[in-house]
Order: C-alpha cells, then sequence, then structure tokens
C-alpha cells in the first residue's frame, strides 16, 4: 500500500470517528505492530510548527539578499502570502517569477493533480536565474531537475543522487522526500548543519550524505549569512539544528529537549521536554500522534529506539513499548555539536 493511501485512511477514519480505524491507519503510517492509545484530553506535547509551508524561508531571505545565494525559490506559500513576497522582493530590486496555482500534499510533501490548487511558488533572482529555474522545472525529466538543481546552487553530487532516490521502489511507495531523508539518516552521520527537517535549516535540499563537503559548504555560506544580519539568532538557529528528534515520518517527528546518543536506528534521548510537530494543514495528524504516541512521551523522560521496538521510561519505569513493524519507519535525529 503506498504511504498516501494510508494517509488518506487515516484522515477518512478521523472524519467519521472511527477510533479504531485511526489507530490502525496510525500504526501502518509510523510502522508501529501494537502500542498503548491515551484518552483525547489526555496531557500532549506542545505543539510547534518546526517545519513550515506557509511562509518564506527567513534564511533564504537573508542569504539571497547577502548574494549568499544567487536565486532562492520559496514553495507552497498561499495567494496572498506569495503576492505579498513577490512585491517585496520587486521592490527590492530582484527579479522574480511565479507559478501557481497548484495543489499540494502537505503529508506527503508533494504536488499532486488532485485537490484544491491553492499553492504558488516565488522564485528571485538578481539576474535571469529565476525565470530560467521555473523553466527548468517545468521539465519533469530527470535532465530538468538537474539543470533546476545546478541553477540553484545545489551541489551536483547532491542533485544525481536526488535524481537516482526518484527511480528507486521506495520513491515509488513513499514519495522522493520519505526516500530521501531515509536515505541520507540511514547513512554517515548528518552534521548539524545538514538539517533535513526543519524551516530554519541553511539548506533546502537533501544533501547526498551526511559529510558532503559541498553541501557543508552551502550552508557554511547561508549560516555565515545569517550571522552577520543576526547574530543572536543565528547561535539560536544553531542551537535548534543540535535539539535531538524521533522522526516518523516527513511531517510526523518529535523534538526533545535533553542529550541523545546513538544512530539513527538505535539510541537514546535523555530530556526534560518534548515537543510535536504541528502542520496546521494535517490537524488530524497531529491529533492521532498525540494520543497514539505524545502523551506518552509527555510522561517521559528517556525514550529508547532499537530495531524492533520503541521505549518510553520514567525514572527507570515503562511508560509505554510499541513494537515496531518492518521495515522500520522510526529514526532518530541525534547530530553532535562539532565545528562548520
Amino acid at each position: 500500500m503506498r504511504l498516501t493511501e494510508r494517509y488518506d485512511r487515516l484522515r477518512e477514519a478521523d472524519a467519521r470517528r472511527d477510533e479504531d480505524g485511526c489507530l490502525r491507519a496510525f500504526h501502518e503510517i509510523a510502522g508501529l505492530a501494537d502500542g498503548p492509545v491515551a484518552d483525547d484530553g489526555a496531557p500532549t506535547p506542545a505543539r510547534v510548527a518546526w517545519l513550515r509551508y506557509d511562509r518564506p524561508r527567513r534564511v533564504d531571505l537573508l542569504a539571497l539578499r547577502a548574494g549568499a545565494r544567487p536565486v532562492a525559490k520559496f514553495e507552497d506559500l498561499d495567494r496572498r502570502t506569495a503576492l505579498g513576497l513577490e512585491q517585496r522582493l520587486r521592490s527590492e530590486g530582484f527579479r522574480t517569477a511565479v507559478v501557481g496555482p497548484y495543489a499540494r500534499r502537505f503529508d506527503v510533501a508533494l504536488s499532486t493533480s488532485s485537490g484544491p490548487a491553492e499553492r504558488y511558488l516565488v522564485a528571485a533572482s538578481r539576474g535571469a536565474e529565476a525565470e530560467r529555474v521555473i523553466e527548468a522545472e517545468r521539465d519533469r525529466s530527470p535532465e530538468g531537475a538537474r539543470r533546476a538543481g545546478r541553477l540553484l546552487g545545489y551541489p551536483p553530487c547532491c542533485v544525481e543522487r536526488f535524481v537516482a532516490l526518484e527511480r528507486t521502489p521506495e520513491a515509488a511507495s513513499d514519495g522522493i522526500n520519505e526516500a530521501a531523508l531515509r536515505a541520507l539518516l540511514d547513512g554517515p552521520p548528518v552534521h548539524w548543519a545538514l538539517h533535513p527537517l526543519c524551516s530554519e535549516s541553511p539548506v533546502g535540499f537533501v544533501p547526498c550524505g551526511g559529510r558532503c563537503p559541498l553541501a557543508l559548504d552551502f550552508a557554511r555560506r547561508v549560516l555565515a549569512a545569517v550571522e552577520r544580519e543576526d547574530p543572536t539568532g543565528a547561535a539560536v538557529l544553531r542551537a535548534q539544528l543540535l535539539r535531538p528528534m524521533l522522526i516518523v515520518r516527513v511531517g510526523l517527528f518529535w523534538i526533545f529537549d535533553g542529550e541523545g546518543e546513538g544512530s539513527a536506528r538505535r539510541g537514546s534521548v535523555r530530556y526534560s521536554r518534548v515537543a510535536a510537530q504541528d502542520d496546521p494543514s494535517l490537524p488530524w495528524l497531529y491529533a492521532w500522534g498525540a494520543r497514539a504516541v505524545g502523551a506518552s512521551l509527555a510522561r517521559g523522560d528517556t525514550v529508547t529506539l532499537d530495531e524492533g521496538s520503541l521505549l518510553a521510561e520514567e525514572g527507570g519505569r515503562t511508560v509505554a513499548r510499541w513494537a515496531l513493524s518492518q521495515p522500520m519507519v522510526p529514526r532518530w535525529w541525534l547530530p553532535r555539536s562539532e565545528a562548520l
């Protein structure tokens, strides 16, 4: 079953208030074979829009204005935001190109041919790059992806890796963003500056590997632009990117105030607080993530993931244990504090 179909089953079960159907569908999405479910209204983690699609990425705006990027694109904006951004960028001397409206599935973070067409993309540059990026992205072939990537300044190795991943069975089943995320996390330890799931990450693409030198150069240029403009904000950003995360899907994850150790597939985090990704366009996903997993995490102070299970504890006492189905879905984001 494709991941989009699993999401549809959860959304439809939630609409008809079928709790058993919701829990089954959520377990399929999250790769859980079983596990507890909290009562509706139980205390749950704080909500945070860690990954947002309804506003321009500030890091890209700063990098564009500072010349750290020759061109930037701002995707999935509503019409009012897109038009306001275009006008502002034009007033600053940039050339812009707008695409839309188009439809978007935010659960898998992919454009779609069905659903309401309500989203817009704005590209901006000092020269003609913005129009050329839009032209390249209209070509849905691998060569079109390569041209767009080159124009956006993405490292060629990362572009080629993305093009190769688009042709994998994992991308066909779960979507290219899910496939690329797992390929990155399952490789060498990922540098904190190459964070794959944060609106403030200095890279807006998935690197070919967690230590890619060209991707790190890209991140370094963007972060330098942020630091020149807002030194305090740059320090806050670094702290954000270093926080441990339990990643289940592109739009389903928890962020911890704490310290972790281990790898993407096997590790643990001891924490004082936990927050949950909350995309306003996916209320049913947040709600069932909170009841099926989040409420137990909110009660705990330690969570451990291995190949067979996810375990939440409080003071050494088991709060909840979830058996994992195969192939394994959850992953850790456990970056080290290291120089860039």
